[in-house]
């Protein structure tokens, strides 16, 4: 009797393996080139919250993932390294913006105070948090039976994430997202926490707005 059950979950795991590759190819690569080719209907936003509502619904209804989103971590030394790490990569990003268009260094916060006040407001609501809830809490419970290195979970996170941005048609964003898919992916992984990596990611994201990057992650501009 033992046995038969043992033979009719294996035979059932290739098929639930399939649905979650043809799921996450979907999610992950399908969309984001619908968006790039000009397909989807939608404003990317609107998107992205329809997204983070699906994979909410499938985490709720999934008995092996735990409730506690937002709890914040044991490890006391976390804060400090986000920290540690926005003071070696803001003067990076400075530079960047320099380097690439000096003549927007600041420019949004002094010329559109209210813009720019408005997109502080309102991007960790409707973006940081959304991406952060997809590619990070969905993406490492979802699909952790695939990461069979160490360290995959981070890499294959940051691989989607950066190809999400493709959507801005640009390389700066692409490579900016991969480097930061791969901090974000590190926070959350040793964390487990929704809030810590969230709040990194809107860290990053003010300060990308602010010195004047946003072009390529905003179509507004």
């Amino acid at each position: 009797m033992m046995n038969a059950i043992s033979d009719k979950q294996e035979d059932q795991t290739p098929s639930f393996s399939g649905l979650l590759i043809l799921e996450g190819s979907a999610l992950f690569i399908g969309l984001p080139l619908v968006d790039y080719f000009g397909i989807n209907p939608l404003p990317k936003l609107v998107l992205l919250v329809l997204v983070a509502v699906y994979c909410g619904y499938m985490l709720w209804n999934d008995p092996t993932f735990g409730r506690g989103l937002f709890r914040r971590s044991d490890d006391d030394q976390i804060s400090k390294t986000i920290i540690l790490r926005l003071l070696i990569i803001a003067p990076g990003l400075l530079g960047l913006t320099w380097l690439l268009h000096p003549e927007d260094l600041f420019a949004f916060p002094i010329e559109r105070p209210w813009m720019w006040i408005l997109v502080m407001v309102l991007y960790p609501i409707v973006s940081a948090l959304p991406q952060e809830f997809i590619y990070r809490t969905f993406f490492f419970h979802r699909y952790k039976d695939f990461f069979y290195f160490k360290n995959s979970d981070i890499l294959l996170s940051a691989l989607a994430f950066s190809f999400l941005h493709i959507v801005y048609g640009n390389w700066v964003a692409i490579g900016l997202s991969l480097g930061g898919g791969i901090l974000f992916g590190m926070t959350y992984k040793r964390t487990k926490s929704l809030f810590w990596v969230a709040v990194e990611h809107i860290i990053y994201g003010w300060l990308i707005f602010t010195l004047g990057l946003g072009r390529y992650f905003f179509e507004g501009f």
